[in-house]
C-alpha cells in the first residue's frame, strides 16, 4: 500500500487521485492481463524463458540488495510480482521456494520409469 503524497492524475482519463487516498496494487490483475503477458490465461511454461519475448519487462539486470532475508531486486520492473517487490517484499518468499523444491524432489524421487 502506498499513500498518495501529491494529486495523481490517471493518464487517459479525467480522474485524479487525491492525497487523502491510499493505493494498493493487485499483482493478480497484472498477471492475467494480455498487455503484460500475451495470452495470459494459457498454460505456457516457456513464457518465462529468457529471451522468449513473452513477458514485458524483467528484473534480471536490476540492482540487488539484502534487506535481511536474502538478496532480492530493489525495484519492480517486471509485472510478475507474486511476492511484492523491493523492501516491502513478502518474507515468506524463500519459505515458499523451499516448499516447492521439496515437493519437486519428492515427486522426482517417487517417479518410476517404465520400458
Amino acid at each position: 500500500m502506498r499513500k498518495v503524497t501529491t494529486p495523481m492524475p490517471i493518464s487517459g482519463t479525467k480522474y485524479v487521485i487525491p492525497t487523502s487516498h491510499t493505493l494498493m496494487a493487485s499483482p493478480g490483475c497484472t498477471s492475467r492481463d494480455d498487455e503484460f503477458f500475451p495470452e495470459a490465461l494459457e498454460w505456457d511454461p516457456h513464457r518465462w524463458d529468457l529471451g522468449s519475448g513473452r513477458v514485458v519487462g524483467n528484473d534480471q539486470d536490476e540492482e540487488f540488495q539484502d534487506y535481511g532475508y536474502g538478496m532480492i531486486s530493489k525495484g519492480a520492473s517486471s509485472p510478475y510480482l507474486p511476492f511484492g517487490a523491493g523492501r516491502h517484499r513478502c518474507i515468506g518468499e524463500q519459505f515458499a521456494t523451499v516448499q516447492l523444491v521439496t515437493i519437486m524432489a519428492t515427486v522426482v524421487r517417487l517417479f518410476k520409469f517404465k520400458d
